[in-house]
C-alpha cells in the first residue's frame, strides 16, 4: 500500500532522490511498483543514481528488462549507458531461471495441503487477494479452483516464482501510454467508446479517457509480482504448491 501511495504522488526531485534508498532495500513485491515513480523523469543524475541502486538491490532478479526500459525511457543518454550493464545482468539472471526451478523442484517433497491453504490465504503471499479457490478470493487473476487438474507441480512452481514467463489466455497484460507521459501497466478490465479501465494492482483500477491515450500495446510483465521464492520459505513454497495441486 505504501508503494502504491508513493507512485501515485507528485514527488519533488528531492523526494525522488531520497526514495532511491528505499528502492535499493525494497523487496520483490514492491520494487517494480516503486520504479513507476520515475517513469516521467529526465534528469540523468537521478537516473544514474537509480541504476546504481538497482545494481546493488537483492530484489533485482525480480525485474524484467523490458519493464525496466519502460521505467527508464525518458532519462537521458548517461542513464541508458549506465543501464546497459544492468540489462546484461538481468538477462543473465533470466538464463538461471530454469536452474532455479530445478533446485526448487528438488525441495518440494513434504508439502502439506492444509499449511498451503494457510499460505494461500495469508498476508505474506496474499494469493487470495487476486485469485479465487471455490467461493473465496479475488477475481483479478485466474480462478484456481481446478488448477491442480490441468497443471503439473513444475508449471505451478514456475507460475509462482516467474509469473511473467507465460500468461493465461484473457489475462495477458497491456501497457497504456497517455499523451501527458503517463504509463499504465496491468490488465485491461474493460473498454468503452469513452475510456479504458485498467487494473494496475490488486486493489487499484485506473480509468483512462480515450482522448488521452497515445498508445495501447501488449505488456510483458505480469500483474502478479515475481520473487515469491524470496518472500516465502522453501517449506511454504512446497506447501503452497501442494495446496494448488490438490485444487481439482
Amino acid at each position: 500500500m505504501a508503494a502504491e501511495v508513493l507512485t501515485g504522488a507528485r514527488l519533488s526531485p528531492e523526494q525522488l532522490d531520497s526514495l532511491i534508498e528505499s528502492i535499493q532495500d525494497a523487496g520483490p513485491l514492491e520494487i517494480d511498483r516503486l520504479l513507476t515513480a520515475y517513469d516521467a523523469q529526465t534528469d540523468d543524475a537521478l537516473g544514474v543514481k537509480l541504476v546504481k541502486a538497482l545494481l546493488e538491490s537483492d530484489a533485482r532478479t525480480s525485474l524484467r528488462v523490458d519493464s525496466l526500459k519502460t521505467h527508464l525511457a525518458k532519462f537521458g543518454p548517461e542513464t541508458h549507458k549506465a543501464a546497459e550493464g544492468l540489462y546484461n545482468l538481468l538477462n543473465a539472471d533470466a538464463a538461471k531461471q530454469q536452474a532455479r526451478l530445478d533446485e526448487l523442484m528438488g525441495q518440494l517433497a513434504g508439502g502439506d495441503v492444509r499449511r498451503g491453504q494457510a499460505v494461500f490465504h495469508g498476508a505474506k503471499a496474499a494469493c487470495a487477494t487476486c485469485h479465487a479457490v471455490g467461493y473465496q478470493g479475488g477475481d483479478v487473476g485466474p480462478d484456481l479452483t481446478r488448477i491442480g487438474g490441468v497443471r503439473s507441480e513444475r508449471d505451478l512452481l514456475e507460475a509462482i516464482v516467474f509469473p511473467s514467463v507465460s500468461f493465461v489466455r484473457s489475462y495477458e497484460p497491456v501497457v497504456v501510454a497517455t499523451s501527458d507521459g503517463k504509463v499504465y501497466s496491468g490488465l485491461l478490465k474493460s473498454e468503452t467508446p469513452d475510456e479504458y479501465v485498467v487494473v494496475t494492482a490488486a486493489d487499484q483500477t485506473a480509468r483512462i479517457s480515450r482522448d488521452d491515450v497515445e498508445e495501447v500495446r501488449p505488456g510483458s510483465v505480469s500483474l502478479m509480482p515475481a520473487g515469491l521464492d524470496q518472500q516465502l520459505s522453501t517449506q511454504e513454497l512446497a506447501d503452497l504448491v501442494a495446496f494448488l495441486k490438490a485444487c481439482q
